[in-house]
């Protein structure tokens, strides 16, 4: 991937010269919009409330700091904002980084999508509408790819703000997974002027009850710690309900329940790649069922719910803004 004239932008722009194309998805924080001519690798993302820019100018910075590894592992793994569109001192809105063709799909009705974790979640589901199922283990495979953007930024100096289903993209052959909302990164030595958008299911706690006051990489463990079951046992599973051995890979059960503990005693990246790592061999390398964790009826009435609201909220952007914390 070459980084010749790339991005196609300055740092700053204003909206008059984005270019925007059509709509592609719509939500409580922002809308979003293709772009079009020479910067069709790119995404506007068009903020319904304008933001402080100062923290977004900060991650465009960052950005044009970087080498040319640097810059193509961002292109193919991150949304990452490269530049900020401004209406005088504030940010109306970021231009970010467009996933490849490989992480969407086609529905029967013949419209586009992004291949969020949520039709991996929803397996069942998704399968009807065409997504093949992944086995038990590519799932791991795609965890550790998550893992691997996960260590790069934290490598980096970066958190991610709102790891959720919604914002985790992936593709098979090879697994491989791409990150949105990365207007949501924080640099791990600093503060943040942002508003805090985050989705509840996939908060810690900590963030929830005011403990901290924004997620830290005690935060990105917890979520690992939901997602490593959710993802290989069930989607409606939460801490403290069993982790099937025939499903779950040994690996990763002592990680999980320490994930859900105290911030002190939760996994560091390196463990989850080690454990991962391991879950990997321990797997059938077949589909294997979901496991009833909850009174099916209620599984099924949650699973036309939260599987629609999946699809409608969770294309291109952070768009659950069921926290928010100024």
């Amino acid at each position: 991937m070459s980084t010749e004239a790339w991005p196609p932008v300055p740092a700053r722009i204003t909206e008059a010269e984005v270019g925007i194309g059509e709509q592609l998805a719509r939500g409580g924080a922002s809308t979003v919009f293709s772009v079009l001519g020479q910067r069709k690798t790119l995404l506007y993302k068009r903020y319904n409330k304008p933001r402080n820019a100062v923290d977004l100018d900060q991650l465009v910075g960052a950005l044009g700091g970087w080498g040319e590894n640097a810059i193509d592992h961002v292109r193919g793994t991150l949304a990452w904002p490269v530049a900020t569109v401004v209406d005088g001192d504030q940010a109306s809105g970021a231009l970010v980084v467009r996933a490849a063709a490989e992480f969407h799909l086609t529905l029967p009705s013949g419209r586009v999508k992004v291949r969020d974790f949520n039709f991996l979640l929803y397996e069942k589901r998704a399968e009807k509408l065409g997504v093949p199922r992944a086995t038990d283990r590519e799932k791991v495979d795609l965890l550790r790819g998550l893992l691997d953007v996960l260590l790069w930024l934290d490598e980096h100096g970066f958190v991610h703000e709102d790891l959720a289903s919604h914002n985790l993209l992936w593709k098979l052959d090879p697994p491989e997974v791409f990150v949105l909302d990365c207007d949501s990164l924080r640099p791990l030595a600093g503060d943040s002027r942002s508003p805090l958008y985050t989705t509840v299911d996939w908060t810690d706690p900590r963030v929830l009850t005011a403990e901290v006051e924004r997620p830290d990489r005690a935060s990105t463990s917890y979520v690992l710690g939901l997602l490593a079951p959710r993802t290989l046992v069930s989607p409606y599973w939460y801490p403290g309900d069993p982790l099937p051995a025939e499903r779950f890979p040994a690996a990763l059960t002592e990680l999980v329940g320490r994930s859900c503990g105290p911030a002190a005693s939760r996994p560091s990246l390196t463990e989850w790649g080690r454990g991962l790592d391991a879950a990997s061999a321990q797997t059938t390398g077949t589909v294997v069922e979901p496991a009833p964790v909850r009174d099916p009826a209620v599984v099924r009435l949650a699973d036309r719910w939260v599987f629609a609201g999946g699809l409608l909220f969770g294309a291109l952007v952070a768009v659950f803004v069921l926290v928010s914390f100024v």
